[in-house]
């Protein structure tokens, strides 16, 4: 399953309701599970992002509906990356 990496920032009205961060982040792991995907890992980080998630996803499009309902929510803004092993990205640099 692909792997990606996403990076989410509070918007104003996220940092308004910071202490429904809990609630709003067991709903994003479920939308995840209900897409077919799952949660590898779900941080809090320092800097210019304020939350980092690791997710699979059945293939490219099965994520799509996750990152809309998130969107609509209007609590964090954000960025999201396919991410390859090492191992392949270093098998595919060798068939160039």
């Amino acid at each position: 399953m692909p792997t990606y990496v996403s990076l989410f920032k509070n918007t104003q009205k996220g940092a308004e309701t910071i202490k429904d961060a809990p609630q709003r982040a067991a709903a994003g792991i479920r939308a995840v599970q209900k897409a077919g995907g799952r949660v590898i890992g779900a941080y809090a980080t320092l800097g210019r992002y304020d939350y980092l998630y690791i997710t699979e996803f059945p293939d490219s499009k099965a994520g799509w509906p996750v990152l809309v309902q998130t969107a609509m929510r209007g609590s964090v803004t954000g960025e999201t990356m396919e991410a390859i092993p090492m191992e392949e990205f270093l098998q595919i640099v060798n068939k160039a």
